[in-house]
This record gives structure tokens, C-alpha cells and sequence, in this order.
């Protein structure tokens, strides 16, 4: 008899709206907060690129928001996922899935955007 496997991961939200700054909710009516930001840069000839990536956590019901002072002004007003890993911004941003992951009790985005 076969055992099914347990995947503690839910879907990966098809859409993610601001509901304030920082804090997303998808069709599921599950929160995401943007947990951290890091911007790289790297050069690939004479281009210099700008790499913006994104923890989104997902919050646990009743949990605290916490206050994170992050700038939100790069994030945009929704999401939309486009394809298996590419998340496409309202904004006209095109965002790459690079990770959907647990991390302890925390359910996890990371996506990264690619400027220049």
C-alpha cells in the first residue's frame, strides 16, 4: 500500500495584492509579508545589472505582523504568476520564482527582479 507524501507547501499564490505596504494577500485570503529586501549589482561587460530580491512570508493566522522598516517603493501594487517561476508586477516588472520553500514554520517566497 502506498503512502502519500506529505507536503507541508500550499500552492503558490496565482495572484498577490497589496493590502498595505509590505503585506500581500492571495486568492487563498493567506497574508505574505515582505520579510526582507537585498539589492545586488553585477557586471557582465559594459552593462551593470541590478538584482532586487524579495522574502515573502507567509503568515500563520493571528500571528503579529511585524514592523519591518523596509522601502516598498520597488515592490509592485500586485502580482501576477505568468508562468511555473515567473511572476509578472502590475507595475510591468517581470519577477523570477527562484525559490517556494519551508523555512522552520514559515512558508516562503523568494523572488528576484532584474533591472537594467
Amino acid at each position: 500500500m502506498a503512502v502519500a507524501a506529505f507536503d507541508p507547501l500550499g500552492p503558490l499564490p496565482v495572484h498577490l495584492a497589496s493590502i498595505t505596504r509590505g503585506i500581500y494577500e492571495d486568492e487563498h485570503h493567506r497574508l505574505w509579508v515582505a520579510a526582507n529586501m537585498e539589492t545586488s549589482h553585477s557586471s557582465h561587460g559594459t552593462r551593470t545589472r541590478t538584482h532586487v530580491t524579495v522574502h515573502l512570508w507567509k503568515l500563520i493566522p493571528q500571528q503579529v505582523i511585524p514592523f519591518n522598516p523596509l522601502n516598498y517603493d520597488i515592490l509592485p501594487p500586485m502580482w501576477r504568476l505568468e508562468a511555473r517561476n515567473i511572476y509578472w508586477g502590475t507595475d510591468g516588472t517581470h519577477w523570477r520564482l527562484l525559490n517556494h520553500s519551508q523555512l522552520g514554520n514559515t512558508e516562503q517566497l523568494i523572488l528576484m527582479l532584474v533591472l537594467g
